[in-house]
Order: structure tokens, then sequence, then C-alpha cells
């Protein structure tokens, strides 16, 4: 079996090393089981992270410094990739989508889903790319795109009311939770930018209706909380 990443120490934080062979969405996986597995040994720290052994893009590098800091203590302060140190926080930590568990559980898409093209999943879907015009996106759990969404998702698609969609802009998009649907378009914006200017937009059902308002403006965070209060009680 092919470890799809092996952690070094180095002399100002950790080193990851990358298999070629392993595809992203398993070396995800992988780096989630490692990390948090060994939570306690790292303990709370900040570091800086070096990537070796295969390239990834921007939007590559941000879902794994989110996947380590999601299953550790660990705070990524930047990332040494070949000599380069590269910032790639997101605006805030109040941006993150408020749940542990997702890059584990979710299925990872790492490109875009093309025209008439359909993805399905019986948990949550995190999409690289775009979801281009008339293609279909159709997930039990969440989805997150971390471009821009055209075509049709569906969040929930078994009736889970809290469930929702985060994406950096929709453009004429059709976007259904639980039984609920609407058109939806928003501004062009960057997910994983340092600048206030620039946010994603989630759209989320609340009191049967479809909310569609900037990420930062914590919506996401009140559904998953009244979901979590629901559940409890």
């Amino acid at each position: 079996m092919i470890d799809a990443c092996t952690i070094k120490s180095n002399s100002y934080g950790l080193t990851l090393v990358l298999s070629q062979e392993a595809d992203f969405e398993t070396m995800i996986r992988e780096v989630c089981a490692k990390f948090a597995e060994a939570k306690h040994f790292f303990g709370k720290t900040d570091l800086i992270l070096r990537v070796e052994g295969r390239e990834l893009t921007g939007q590559q590098m941000a879902v794994l410094a989110e996947a380590i800091e999601l299953n550790s203590m660990i705070h990524i302060i930047l990332i040494d990739e070949k000599d380069e140190l590269k910032d790639v926080r997101m605006a805030e930590r109040k941006d993150r989508f408020y749940f542990e568990e997702y890059y584990k559980n979710a299925k990872i898409i790492p490109s875009t889903v093309k025209k008439d093209e359909t993805v399905e999943s019986d948990g949550s879907i995190l999409i690289l790319g775009d979801v281009k015009k008339n293609s279909t996106v159709t997930a039990r759990g969440n989805v997150v795109v971390c471009g821009e969404v055209c075509g049709n998702v569906h969040a929930g698609c078994e009736g889970e009311k809290g469930c929702f969609v985060v994406a950096n802009s929709f453009k004429s998009a059709k976007v259904q939770i639980a039984d609920i649907s609407g058109d939806f378009t928003s501004g062009k914006r960057k997910l994983f930018s340092r600048s206030s200017q620039f946010e994603p937009y989630a759209v989320v059902l609340w009191e049967g209706v479809l909310l569609h308002e900037p990420l930062s403006n914590g919506i996401v965070k009140q559904v998953v909380n009244r979901e979590d209060d629901q559940h409890i009680s």
C-alpha cells in the first residue's frame, strides 16, 4: 500500500512529503487520519509547513492546510513550497465551514464539474473548481465549491434541512436544500483570500426559506448550531 503522505520534522516546523501516485482525495484522507492520530504529540503550536513530492494548486494547498488544522491543534502560519513561502489562509477564522469532520467524510472533486456532467455523493462534496451550466451536483450532506456555481446544486437531498451550499459566487444557479429550491446570483469573489472585500457566499434553509448571504455573516454557524440543539433535544 502506498503512503500518500509522510510527516517529517525540520528546523522551523514540519515537512509533508506527498506521493505523486496517490489521488488527491486519498491524500487528504490520509493527512486527516495521521494528524488526528498525532494530535496530542504535536500539541498546540504555530509552524511553517514545507510541502515536497508533488505540485499542488493554490486551492489544493488551502484544502491541505485546512485538513491539517481541523484535525490537530496546529496553526499553519505559512507554507514553504520549493523554498517559496506562501500564505494560503482564508480571510478570517470565522469563515471556516464550522464542521470539523468535513474533510474526513467529504467526496472531493479535484476539478471543475463540466457542462452536462453529474456528480453525486451520499455524504458531503468539496469541489475544487466550478460547477458549470447544465451540470448537476447532488449530495446527502453539504456542498462547498471553491469556484463559481452556474449549474444545479442540491444539498440535503434526502430531506436534511440543516445542510448548506457554499461557493465563491453563484451565477444564475439553481440551488436546492432538502425540498426547497431557488435561483441565485452573487458577485464573483475569492474564497481563499485575505482581503476583507472578498468572501464566499452561503445558501441555507431558514424557517422554510432559502437565504443567500456572505459566509462571514455567520448564517452557516447559526444553522449548524440550531441543528445540533434540535438533535440534542
